[in-house]
């Protein structure tokens, strides 16, 4: 029986791996000999976009600056004289014409001065009038005492002669003497006060002199005590009031010029030599802004003498052609410069532009990087067009205006019509 069933074993396992290795070749037998799945196409995504078609002309770039309002006429009134202030006529923000009053000072300390001033004058004239008197009295009294010097020499004489023959004493001729000594002294007196007459007038001339200027300057006192506004203008600070004590030098009133008023606005340095040339053409440089809704034109005047540290262009002066608007003094405003016109420029949209200086033309269906060169801006009926430069562009090109995110060298293309076929 044993003899049997180890045959019987053997084949009980070899059975299964019989069915095992059957399965695998007939698996294997299938796949070997499927058919092979059809290759699928891959189709290229054709963007629908649209384009502008590319004019030959010239065009005048346009660009946008932002400045602030500035005036050449801008003062701060001190105080020149000692006193207290009276009044205050205006305030800070009021709008004021040439002349009217701005502070009154107190007078009265002045007017004492203007006073004491015009009395050293009036004595100086009365000085100068009693000089010429005494001089003419002079001149006639010298020719008197000429005569009594002539006529005490004579009597001298004669007591001498008499004296030589005894019919006069010696104290007579020595009287004699006397009186002819003190006739020449009386006589040198007045010579001598006539010829410093002259030198006499002088001085007292000079001191008049010196007295009207004092009072010259007591009176150019006296109307500095009414603070008058020296323009048209609008006052920005006032730094006293009623009742202080100023002093000479101290500042009372700040104000600015309403007419001119100017916009300093900074302008590129890659245009500053397109400008330049501008400026000093026949043809002005013009610019236009906008206020409250009111439209209004400017002049480039000048451009600014320096370059301010850090700063990346030169500051230009532009004034309106016009009355110049009633305007707070550094009041931000924004401005479009018109530059002279150029050649060789291409108005595009601003969604043409990719990266600031890169266009895509549309050839045969496919886009065309272009490098650019932006010269300015223009500005159709609101709306803000780029002019560029290139030798690679010319008129009938056909540009990409629609702002595609995936904007790349070769992408596939489709030009839509007008309707808006897609």
């Amino acid at each position: 029986m044993p003899a049997f069933t180890a045959p019987l074993r053997r084949r009980g396992w070899l059975i299964p791996l019989l069915l095992v290795l059957a399965t695998t070749a007939i698996v294997t037998l299938l796949f070997v000999l499927r058919p092979a799945p059809p290759e699928s196409q891959a189709t290229e995504k054709t963007w629908p976009v649209q384009v502008t078609e590319l004019t030959d002309r010239r065009h005048a770039p346009e660009i946008r600056l932002f400045g602030r309002v500035e005036t050449p006429f801008q003062t701060t009134l001190t105080a020149a004289v000692t006193a207290d202030v009276e009044s205050l006529p205006v305030l800070e923000g009021q709008s004021v014409e040439q002349g009217e009053v701005i502070v009154r000072l107190d007078d009265r300390d002045v007017d004492l001065t203007l006073r004491q001033r015009q009395a050293n004058v009036t004595e100086l004239q009365s000085q100068i009038d009693q000089e010429r008197r005494q001089h003419a009295a002079n001149q006639q009294l010298l020719d008197q005492e000429r005569s009594l010097v002539t006529i005490a020499k004579r009597r001298l004489e004669r007591e001498q002669r008499l004296g030589q023959s005894d019919l006069s004493s010696q104290s007579q001729v020595d009287q004699a003497r006397q009186a002819l000594a003190s006739a020449r002294m009386t006589r040198i007196n007045r010579e001598l006060a006539v010829s410093q007459h002259e030198a006499r007038m002088q001085a007292l001339n000079a001191s008049l002199e010196r007295a009207k200027a004092q009072l010259e300057q007591a009176r150019l006192d006296q109307q500095r005590t009414t603070v008058q506004a020296p323009f048209s203008g609008t006052v920005t600070d006032i730094a006293v009031s009623p009742g202080e004590r100023v002093r000479p030098g101290e500042p009372l009133a700040s104000l600015y010029g309403n007419d001119p008023l100017e916009v300093r606005a900074q302008l590129p340095m890659g245009q500053l030599s397109l400008i330049r040339q501008g400026l000093h053409s026949d043809a002005p440089l013009n610019a236009r802004l906008t206020i409250d809704g009111a439209h209004y034109s400017l002049r480039l005047a000048r451009l600014s003498g320096q370059v301010n540290a850090g700063a990346g262009g030169v500051d230009g002066f532009f004034r309106f052609r016009e009355r110049s608007p009633a305007l707070p003094l550094n009041q931000t405003l924004e401005l479009t410069l018109t530059l002279p016109e150029q050649s060789g420029l291409f108005a595009v949209p601003v969604s043409a532009m990719y990266q600031g200086d890169t266009i895509y033309r549309v050839e045969e269906q496919r886009l065309r990087a272009v490098d650019v060169t932006v010269a300015g801006s223009r500005y159709v009926d609101g709306q803000q067009q780029r002019l560029v430069r290139s030798d690679a562009l010319s008129a009938g090109d056909r540009i990409l205006t629609t702002a595609l995110p995936n904007a790349v060298e070769g992408l596939r293309v489709r030009i839509r019509n007008q309707a808006g076929d897609e």
